[in-house]
């Protein structure tokens, strides 16, 4: 039987969060038998963002004289590294065009060490999330470039990892004779979870990743995307059965369906309102959602599960840290046995 693996958001982001919620979160995770934790990746980060893009928490927990904060990624996965022994540790996705991909392949070497081979890096190429966001402007990205950019990234942080003297001649980044050591733990690299729910992620994935890591997906739609997968896999010349999928779902699991609804639309509607996600009708984000009673939740994974996915990324929808623990035991309890 395939292994079927979930993980937890921890809120490095949103509205109730801090440090040390972030540690709770993630050594709860751990405890409770969570196969993984994962944070997500922004540098500029505003207060409309803050309030439209809730990826932990949710909207009954913002007020008003809440600042955007925002911890990075990799220097909170590091520390988390040092506190847990088993989860692993993933960022679903690194901006890729907004970094150096020298640096940030050096990054993610010594992280993987840090974490024993723990390491998942999620790459992706970021979006504008709000109509007012300037992330790419400040780093001086051309955002309608961001796409090859994020292709080349990859390639020459492959090229890092697995040359012992790395030589990359790429249409953004070229070096010559570069010599990095340690090479990641995990070789000849740590898995490249690719994010985006477009066909672009899909073949992106095919190409250059490891895992497809899409959000707003439906079962059918994901079953549609693993087709594209694979057949670029094959096209590429890579073995289509090593490329995983998982998926990234807002989630509220409750002991009743309306208990969780209750908890989870007010944050599906703020969240479906965003600039690259006008949603109108909330049934459309509730079928690409994990959302319900435990019995929903189930035969929700199960049809994911169909479609081919094998990893969970759970971006649970809590309005206090004693719900997000609530919520994790549930799961605990009664998904992942029903999995494993």
């Amino acid at each position: 039987m395939t292994k079927i693996s979930f993980g937890v958001r921890v809120p490095n982001s949103g509205p109730l969060t801090s440090t040390a919620n972030i540690v709770r979160a993630a050594l709860d995770a751990e405890e409770m038998g969570f196969d993984s934790i994962f944070v997500h990746d922004h540098i500029v980060w505003s207060s409309e963002m803050h309030r439209h893009h809730i990826s932990s928490g949710a909207h009954e927990a913002l007020t008003d004289d809440q600042s955007a904060d925002f911890f990075e990624s990799m220097t909170t996965l590091s520390y988390l590294a040092a506190i847990t022994k088993r989860v692993k540790l993933g960022v679903a996705c690194i901006v890729v065009p907004t970094k150096n991909p020298i640096y940030l392949a050096k990054q993610a070497a010594t992280l993987d060490h840090w974490s024993n081979g723990r390491l998942m890096l999620g790459v992706g190429l970021g979006s504008k999330a709000t109509e007012a966001s300037d992330e790419f402007e400040v780093f001086g990205v051309d955002f309608a470039k961001r796409g090859p950019m994020t292709d080349d990234f990859i390639r020459a942080m492959r090229a890092i990892w697995e040359q012992g003297l790395a030589s990359y001649d790429g249409p953004f980044v070229t070096f010559k004779d570069a010599e990095m050591f340690p090479k990641p733990l995990q070789r000849p690299g740590p898995p490249l979870w690719v994010g985006g729910w477009t066909d672009h992620a899909a073949r992106r994935t095919g190409r250059l990743g490891d895992v497809w890591v899409p959000g707003w997906l439906s079962p059918s739609e994901m079953a549609r995307g693993v087709v594209i997968v694979r057949q670029t896999a094959e096209e590429a010349g890579r073995d289509p059965n090593k490329i995983e999928m998982a998926v990234e779902k807002l989630t509220v699991i409750a002991k009743t369906r309306e208990a969780a609804l209750e908890r989870g639309l007010p944050t599906v509607r703020t969240s479906s309102k965003t600039y690259e996600r006008d949603v109108d009708d909330i049934q459309f984000a509730l079928d690409r959602h994990i959302i319900g009673s435990v019995d929903d939740v189930r035969r929700r994974v199960e049809e994911f599960i169909e479609a081919g996915v094998t990893h969970f990324e759970l971006k649970l929808l809590y309005a206090s840290m004693d719900e997000m623990r609530s919520q994790m035991d549930l799961w605990a309890e009664t998904i992942i046995p029903a999995f494993s």
